[in-house]
């Protein structure tokens, strides 16, 4: 196949080019395009016109003519590694009982199928490490559906759970250790930038589904019907060796963007680099413009020139996809290689894949305190494990992130990503709370009282606290470690403390509504936290034993006249204890 080359400007729009091209060649899939010592391939261009990103220029595609970036019209087998003899090293029995079992029935069914992803992927990295395995995604080089329903009429091991006609897929349960997703190949297209991609195609050969993937890490094929071989179309096991993360083609970006926080995810957890390819090809996609138009003269010719960037606009969609890939990111492991990449995320421009249209640029000492959340949140999320879930990491670096945002901002970014009302939540208590807490905490120390602590952290949710915690013990982590073990007491003794006596008990034992009914419903509380009453008759003992302090309090505040005095002396006139029909307690959390 021809390989000639036509000498392009890089600024020339991508849609201009390829017309031409197609003007002049017929064997448009054998072509390259020389961009002052870079290329971009037809294939891409078409893809980029077929998104509507035509305007784009050419240079948002080029990469150095050296790149080993896959195209699917010379993709070949690059290498195999068999590890038929090694599955018992590398998984455990009953997935390797699994794997034998589905390979006699595809080898009847006459069908290939393999294990594409992370399984696959975690084999190559940890060499010699069993993986634990719960669920697989398996590939059907066929009809995925009807492979399902073929293992289901002949083995018993497994139990068809869903299918999707419309999708090609089902779910599987073999015995009750494993789930199986089993997928047909297909071949996608996307419509426009970010948006879901359309399957053209069902039941391709493998290379053509191995195209779409999203890193060539994650493109390696374990072989079912020929098990235990690992097969390799995009240099994947190469870019392993080189601990590199790589994209299949120029186009995946701007196809997918949400892959940007993918590719933070995995370099931060593998210890990865950026591809230089691949990085170049980031850059290319956050500082994309549209060329300017040439406009009548009756239109505004002074309009301002778009600032670098603002072509991202055209990706408005996916934000739930980009929150789900933030969330992986951030909930990463700590370690000095994921604050590398936050820190990455944020001085790149990365950070504007969460909000497009947001122009929120963080300052230095956001990106400071950033890449530090993971020297200080290991020691703070084990201490406070028995209480945290498996969003702890997302929630606190959410926080710290969003600090000093304007609070439109906030709110435009809390909508385009969908937080949920319990992140926002605690998100906007962090951002009011940020200089109270701190304030307050110099007034804790190791002899503080119960009712100090309790007054301090009622009604605060964790994730603000540990956001605190996180900023204090980059400032003072001593100061750091004696709240964070007020805290742990607040937790353990008394953030579940109940009264016996409510709002109702009280009004019965003649106590008005209003403020000073708060005020002593407080007064009990921190009675109750000193141990200076212990049960409900000792809550209204206390309360009785208060009324005439509150009767002095009342006059001293509003000297009644004396027919209102004398109602006054009926109103609060103390009642016997066991007269008072008690309700269910109060709890004050």
């Amino acid at each position: 196949m021809s390989q000639s080359l036509m000498t392009v400007e890089s600024s020339a729009a991508i849609a201009n080019v390829l017309a031409r091209l197609q003007e002049q060649h017929t064997d448009l899939a054998g072509y390259k395009l020389d961009v002052q010592g870079f290329v971009a391939h037809q294939d891409d261009l078409s893809k980029m016109v077929h998104m509507g990103l035509g305007e784009l220029p050419l240079s948002s595609l080029a990469i150095t003519e050296t790149s080993p970036l896959l195209h699917s019209h010379r993709a070949k087998l690059s290498s195999a590694v068999d590890y038929s003899r090694q599955l018992s090293a590398f998984f455990p029995v009953y997935f390797v009982a699994a794997l034998y079992e589905l390979q006699s029935l595809m080898n009847r069914f006459e069908i290939k199928a393999y294990v594409i992803g992370g399984i696959t992927r975690d084999l190559l990295i940890y060499n010699e490490k069993r993986l634990q395995v719960k669920d697989v995604d398996i590939t059907v080089e066929g009809d995925a559906i009807a492979l399902a329903h073929f293992l289901v009429e002949h083995s018993r091991n497994f139990t068809l759970m869903e299918q999707y006609a419309e999708f090609g897929t089902a779910k599987m349960r073999y015995k009750d250790s494993l789930m199986f997703d089993l997928a047909s190949t297909r071949q996608e297209v996307y419509t426009a930038c970010g948006s879901l991609p359309v399957v053209v195609n069902r039941g391709v050969p493998l290379v053509n589904d191995i195209i779409r993937r999203d890193f060539t890490v994650n493109a390696l094929a374990f072989s079912i019907h020929e098990l235990g071989k690992v097969l390799d179309y995009a240099n994947g096991i190469r870019d392993i060796q080189k601990r590199e993360l790589r994209v299949l083609h120029a186009v995946s970006f701007f196809e997918d963007p949400s892959r940007i926080l993918r590719a933070m995810k995995f370099c931060a957890r593998f210890d990865f680099n950026l591809a230089e390819e691949t990085r170049q090809l980031l850059e290319n996609f956050l500082q994309a413009q549209p060329l300017p138009r040439a406009l009548p003269e009756e239109q505004n010719p002074e309009a301002p020139a778009a600032a670098p960037g603002e072509c991202l606009q055209y990706y408005k969609g996916g934000g739930e996809r980009i929150k789900q890939e933030l969330k992986s990111f951030f909930g990463v492991e700590d370690s000095p290689v994921k604050s590398h990449w936050v820190g990455f995320f944020l001085e790149s421009g990365c950070h504007r894949l969460l909000d497009m249209e947001n122009r929120y640029q963080p300052d230095a000492d956001t990106v400071a305190r950033m890449v530090a959340i993971g020297s200080i949140l290991p020691e703070i999320g084990a201490a406070l494990a028995q209480y945290t879930d498996a969003d702890f990491r997302f929630d606190t670096y959410l926080c710290l992130y969003c600090r000093d945002m304007e609070p439109e901002r906030f709110q435009h970014l809390a909508h385009r990503l969908g937080l949920t009302r319990n992140e926002r939540d605690f998100v906007e208590q962090f951002r009011r709370l940020k200089t109270v807490i701190p304030e307050q905490l110099a007034h804790l120390h190791d002899f503080s009282s119960p009712a100090e602590i309790y007054d301090l952290f009622r009604g605060v949710h964790l994730i603000t606290i540990t956001a605190c915690l996180v900023e204090l013990g980059l400032a003072d982590r001593k100061r750091m470690k004696i709240m964070l073990e007020a805290f742990l007491k607040y937790k353990r003794k008394w953030e579940k403390l109940r009264l016996e006596l409510d709002g109702n008990d009280l009004k019965k034992l003649g106590v008005p509504e209003g403020k000073q009914m708060g005020q002593l419903l407080d007064q009990l509380l921190h009675a109750k936290l000193a141990g200076q009453t212990r049960d409900r008759l000792d809550e209204i003992q206390y309360i009785q034993n208060h009324l005439a302090d509150l009767k002095q309090a009342m006059q001293a505040e509003n000297p009644p006249s004396e027919t209102a005095m004398e109602g006054s002396d009926q109103q609060i006139t103390p009642i016997h204890a066991t007269d008072v029909q008690l309700e269910a307690g109060r709890d004050v959390q």
